[in-house]
């Protein structure tokens, strides 16, 4: 990994992102940026309370002048913490998706909304649209616990499987253990007797370990359980997330159109799971 690229506005939840960023950086043995995008000068006058003064117009240069303030405070509050960490900032006037989606590096990590999130729980216009784009793994943070397992869902696509590798890279390098979930959620299998259901199972967990078996090889020292779920992928996945320091998902899995960027289990999980959430697009 050449980079860890970090979005950055201004707000806690960017700052919890950057943190993440850095520590991933670290352990990655890569340089971190962090890049703030502002848009151009707003055309009408800023009013407000007396007590509160602010210039008469914002123009790009105070924008900008601000933005590069924040990001030297932030870089700071870095180097203190990981001092032998390459760390560079940098302000860019444009859209945050625009800006940040033309940065360089192997791994974009960014804060599940930002200043003009309603909450954390619901994820930003330029988060959504970035995890979108494809090319390279994209981390949406929030600001939950991160000291649990790191899951990752298996079902057989490319795109799977290219989050099983980064899913074992980052418990391998964070000491986690690695929850793998098979979920089954095929129609009518509710209704099939129970011997066959079993022969499903036994299926599907041969499936699993031939899923893993080369990133187990690959990776001894990762602890793996596997979980074979005959629940909706998302709702399985979502259900072990509780805790999680991770976790990882294909971009689209075997049942997304093939022109989609982003499938069904992936916009799911991004939406509603309480830990950072890793998407893997095909590079």
């Amino acid at each position: 990994m050449s980079a860890v690229v970090v979005g950055f506005d201004g707000s806690d939840l960017a700052r919890r992102a950057a943190l993440w960023g850095a520590e991933e950086a670290s352990r990655c043995g890569c340089a971190l940026q962090v890049v703030q995008a502002v848009r151009a000068p707003l055309p009408e006058p800023i009013f407000a309370p007396m007590s509160a003064p602010v210039p008469e117009f914002v123009t790009e240069e105070t924008m900008s002048r601000a933005a590069e303030d924040h990001l030297a405070e932030l870089a700071a509050e870095i180097r203190r913490t990981w001092p032998d960490l390459e760390v560079s900032t940098r302000v860019q006037l444009g859209r945050p998706a625009e800006v940040l989606a033309g940065e360089p590096g192997d791994l974009l990590v960014l804060g599940s909304s930002g200043r003009t999130g309603i909450a954390e729980m619901f994820l930003g216009s330029t988060a959504a649209e970035l995890v979108s784009t494809g090319g390279r793994p994209v981390v949406v943070t929030r600001s939950g616990p991160v000291d649990g397992r790191v899951v990752v869902g298996v079902d057989g696509s490319e795109t799977s499987t290219d989050a099983i590798a980064f899913a074992f890279a980052f418990a391998a390098r964070h000491g986690r253990e690695l929850l793998a979930i098979h979920a089954f959620n095929d129609v009518g299998w509710a209704e099939l007797p129970e011997q066959d259901v079993d022969h499903v199972r036994v299926d599907l967990a041969k499936l699993l370990d031939e899923q893993l078996a080369s990133h187990i090889a690959r990776h001894p020292e990762v602890h793996v359980a596997q979980e074979v779920a005959f629940d909706a992928p998302a709702r399985a996945l979502l259900q072990a997330a509780d805790g999680a320091a991770l976790i990882a998902v294909g971009s689209h899995g075997r049942g997304a159109v093939k022109r989609a960027i982003l499938g069904s289990v992936s916009h799911a999980v991004l939406h509603h799971a309480p830990c950072p959430v890793a998407v893997v697009h095909r590079r």
